[in-house]
C-alpha cells in the first residue's frame, strides 16, 4: 500500500500550485500596486504643475489658501485625496536655477499593502513643479 501511494501522481499539480501560487499572487498584486504608485506620482506631478501655473497666470490662486484649495480640488478630480497641509507653495524663489519663480511641492502619503511586504516600497509620493512669475499687471 505504501508503494502505491509513493507511485501515485494524482494531485501533483495541486501541490505545485500550492507552492507557486502565493508567489504568483504576490507578483500580481505587486504589479497592480506599482502601477497605482506610478499613476499617483504622475497625477501629483500634473497637480503640482497646474497649481504653480495657476499661481503665475491665473486669478483663482491669489493667496496661499486658494492655491492649496486649487491643488486639493485638482487632485480630487483625479481621484487622489490630498490634504491642504500636503501642499507647500513658495513665491518669488529660485527654483531649479531660475530666479523669480513660483514653486509647489506636494508631499503625500501612499497607502499600500506592499509597504508591509517589501520594505523598499515607498510610503510617500513627492511632486515638485516650478513656473516663472509673470510681471504684475499695472
Amino acid at each position: 500500500m505504501l508503494r502505491t501511494l509513493l507511485r501515485d501522481e494524482h494531485g501533483g499539480t495541486a501541490i505545485e500550485f500550492a507552492l507557486l501560487g502565493p508567489a504568483l499572487v504576490l507578483m500580481l498584486f505587486g504589479l497592480i500596486e506599482t502601477g497605482r504608485l506610478f499613476w499617483t506620482q504622475h497625477t501629483l506631478d500634473e497637480v503640482a504643475y497646474s497649481t504653480v501655473r495657476c499661481m503665475s497666470i491665473g486669478t483663482d490662486c491669489e493667496d496661499q489658501a486658494a492655491q492649496q484649495d486649487w491643488a486639493v480640488a485638482r487632485a480630487g478630480a483625479y481621484g487622489v485625496a490630498i490634504a491642504a497641509d500636503d501642499v507647500a507653495v513658495t513665491t518669488n524663489t529660485t527654483c531649479k536655477t531660475f530666479g523669480g519663480s513660483n514653486r509647489v511641492v506636494i508631499d503625500a502619503g501612499f497607502n499600500s499593502v506592499m509597504t508591509d511586504l517589501i520594505p523598499q516600497f515607498p510610503s510617500a509620493v513627492e511632486a515638485e513643479a516650478c513656473f516663472p512669475r509673470l510681471a504684475e499687471a499695472s
